[in-house]
């Protein structure tokens, strides 16, 4: 049960996106089919508990914007209420639609921006991660870490300075952020900070007010960032104009001035969600209460959901069905699922992560790598191998230095060379003496891609640069180099390279 709650909990800051576009609450969101999953298959129910599309799907979202995400063997696409896809079930990953638009990221692709017909309005090469639309724009992030807002036509609208990260969306006109030091604030739609970080938490505006946290405590705020009610609740959640709260370990209401007007008692809550009844956990059963905190429907349920109109979801021996007000079944529990967070919660923060190889950018880095016939800087065989630790911080008898350069590619570079040598200890045994002044005789750089099938494309493209996989570049520098599936590993000194074979260059599928 606390996993189920959790589910709903957790998408309360989504419902109160869907708030701030119309006065129920849920303006893009259309319940009047329910997707529902019957043994390994999701489809979409009336209220009445009718099947209107029957289940064939692998996965299966709540209709917004008059479509429906759906799966189908691994690839996402978009039906209509008469179950036809609109947009082919063809991409990897997608959001929802928001706003008329919805981002979907194709095998090894940029995330694309669709309409609700399935054209394409823009693509994002430089984006890591990019998010739904909410307040007229949507949040972009690259791999150094980089946010910013993107137009309705897919353009960058501003950037956010690299000292913060989007914490939220842009609801009521402002987006949280987090600084630094872990701290947050707020900043407009043009970018600027508009109150400071300060805060250990910060949730959306809504109505001019937000939830943050102060301490280990939860208050509110307004736009100027002043407290409207003091930090004083070991939880809040906005619902509708007033607030669920948590009080140690019981929950109850405090109105918009935080006055409590249902006395924290329960162990869960869920919000009313604009309705006369709210679901709560009392002796680890769920029932439902009115508005003053009197029961209506007596506890009874493993879980059930805030009303959808008439009918709610209550979960019961393992099943799912409906209930009316009076919590009588009008559709028997019988559903092995109900997408729960997204009927009631369209997500407020929603993304696609990028598949693009940027092989170029990769390309462009190993060539800066290894420019004016060095490696990052080092004149090969020059340097010693006291300077190759110094320069990467590295411990005593370290030779090698493994970093990251982007999500698609992690590296290694090591000195290659004798280092040591074994001397006699007088007896019958050697020792092993360190050479701090012994000369590097080359460097190997070590490519690891997270996408094996990535690892031929970027080696052809090098082989392209380089003029081959063994010998000496225009500049003088000598490349040896082989690859395999999620593998390269490069050779490099300003002499020719002794010792490795030519029988182990080029590529391999092995």
């Amino acid at each position: 049960m606390k996993q189920l709650f959790g589910i709903l909990l957790g998408g309360l800051i989504a419902l109160l996106l869907c708030a701030s576009c119309s006065s129920d609450g849920r303006a893009n969101v259309d319940d009047s089919l329910l997707p529902i999953k019957q043994g390994d298959k999701w489809g979409y129910i009336n209220k009445k508990g009718e099947y209107v599309i029957n289940p064939q799907f692998d996965m299966a979202n709540a209709f917004s914007d008059g479509l429906a995400k759906v799966c189908i063997n691994e690839k996402y696409g978009f039906i209509d209420k008469d179950g036809k896809f609109v947009i082919n079930p063809t991409y990897s990953s997608a959001t929802d639609f928001f706003e008329g638009k919805a981002w979907c990221v194709a095998p090894k692709g940029a995330p694309v921006l669709l309409n609700t017909g399935g054209e394409v309005i823009s693509e994002i090469k430089a984006a890591r991660s990019v998010s739904n639309y909410s307040d007229g724009l949507a949040i972009a992030v690259n791999d150094n870490g980089k946010y910013w807002a993107i137009d309705g036509n897919g353009n960058t609208a501003f950037e956010l300075p690299i000292e913060y990260a989007f914490a939220s969306n842009f609801v009521d006109g402002l987006a949280a952020v987090q600084s630094l030091n872990r701290t947050f604030g707020y900043v407009d739609k043009k970018g600027n900070v508009v109150i400071d970080c300060q805060f250990n938490s910060a949730e959306h505006f809504m109505n001019g007010r937000a939830v943050v946290m102060s301490g280990d405590k939860y208050g509110v705020i307004n736009k100027k960032g002043e407290f409207v009610i003091n930090p004083q609740f070991d939880r809040m959640d906005w619902d509708d104009g007033r607030y669920i709260i948590r009080i140690g370990d019981v929950y109850g209401w405090c109105n918009e001035k935080g006055k409590i007007i249902i006395n924290p008692q329960f162990e869960e809550a869920i919000p009313f969600l604009g309705g006369k009844l709210a679901p709560v956990v009392m002796g680890k059963q769920c029932g439902y209460i009115d508005k003053s905190g009197k029961i209506e429907i007596n506890p009874q349920f493993q879980f059930a959901t805030p009303f959808l109109g008439d009918v709610a979801w209550a979960y019961l021996g393992s099943k799912w069905g409906l209930i009316n007000k009076d919590g009588k079944y009008v559709v028997n529990p019988q559903f092995d699922g109900a997408n729960l967070s997204d009927i009631f919660f369209l997500p407020v923060r929603e993304s696609v992560e990028s598949e693009y190889f940027n092989k170029d950018d990769i390309v462009s880095w190993v060539l800066f790598m290894l420019n004016d016939n060095k490696v990052d800087g080092i004149k090969v065989t020059a340097t010693s191998i006291s300077d190759f630790r110094k320069k990467y911080h590295l411990g005593e008898n370290a030779i090698s230095v493994e970093r990251k350069y982007s999500p698609d590619l992690d590296y290694g570079i090591y000195a290659e060379g004798t280092f040591v040598e074994r001397v006699s200890d007088g007896w019958w045994g050697t020792t092993v003496h360190d050479l701090p002044n012994a000369r590097l005789d080359y460097i190997t750089l070590h490519l690891i891609l997270s996408d094996r099938s990535n690892a031929r494309l970027l080696y052809d493209a090098l082989i392209e640069k380089f003029g081959g996989y063994n010998g000496k570049r225009g500049s003088g520098q000598y490349i040896k180099m082989k690859g395999s599936p999620g593998y390269i590993t490069i050779y490099v000194s300003d002499k020719a390279i002794a010792g490795i074979a030519n029988d182990d260059l080029g590529w391999s599928n092995n």
